[in-house]
C-alpha cells in the first residue's frame, strides 16, 4: 500500500520566499570586518611625548600628566588590535631611581589607560640597577618589555 501525500503549493507564494532567502544570503556577504593590525609607538629617554603629555601646574615644581592624544586616538580605532610601546636609543645611563621614574611618570599611564597597550622591546638599563627595584623590573617584564636582553645574550 502506497500513501501519497499531496502538498499543495502556490507558485505565487514560493517565488517571493525563494527571492527573500537568496537576498538574505547575498546581503550577509556585503558586510566585511576590517582586518586588525598592531601599531608601534617609539619613545626615548629624551622624548616620551608619544606616551604621556605633561602639563605644568600653577604650583611651582608640580606637573600633571595624562595619556597622549595619539594613544587615545589609536585606542578608539576598532581595527587596531594592540598598541606596542617600544623604547629606542640608549638607556644605559638610567639608574634604579630612573627605572622607577620611567614606570611611574610615563609608562604606567599608558598601560593603565587601555588593555590594548603593551610593551615591546628591550631596555638596556645600567647593569644591576633594575635588580635594585625588583617590583619595577617585574612590572616591565609583565607588560612585555625585556631588561638588558642584548647583554644577557652576549654573556651566554
Amino acid at each position: 500500500m502506497k500513501i501519497k501525500k499531496i502538498v499543495p503549493y502556490n507558485i505565487r507564494k514560493i517565488l517571493p520566499m525563494i527571492g527573500i532567502a537568496g537576498a538574505s544570503l547575498i546581503m550577509g556577504g556585503c558586510q566585511k570586518e576590517q582586518p586588525t593590525h598592531d601599531v608601534e609607538l617609539t619613545f626615548s629617554s629624551d622624548d616620551a611625548s608619544n606616551i604621556v603629555l605633561i602639563h605644568p601646574d600653577e604650583t611651582p615644581l608640580t606637573v600633571s600628566r595624562e595619556v597622549s592624544d595619539i594613544i587615545k586616538y589609536l585606542d578608539a580605532q576598532s581595527n587596531i588590535r594592540t598598541i606596542y610601546l617600544v623604547p629606542k636609543d640608549n638607556w644605559s645611563g638610567v639608574q634604579s631611581q630612573g627605572v622607577t621614574a620611567i614606570r611611574n611618570n610615563a609608562l604606567s599611564y599608558a598601560i593603565d589607560y587601555s588593555p590594548k597597550v603593551r610593551g615591546r622591546g628591550d631596555f638596556n638599563f645600567q647593569l644591576g640597577e633594575a635588580s635594585k627595584v625588583p617590583e619595577d623590573s617585574l612590572w616591565y617584564v609583565k607588560h612585555g618589555w625585556t631588561i638588558n636582553e642584548y647583554y644577557n645574550r652576549q654573556q651566554r
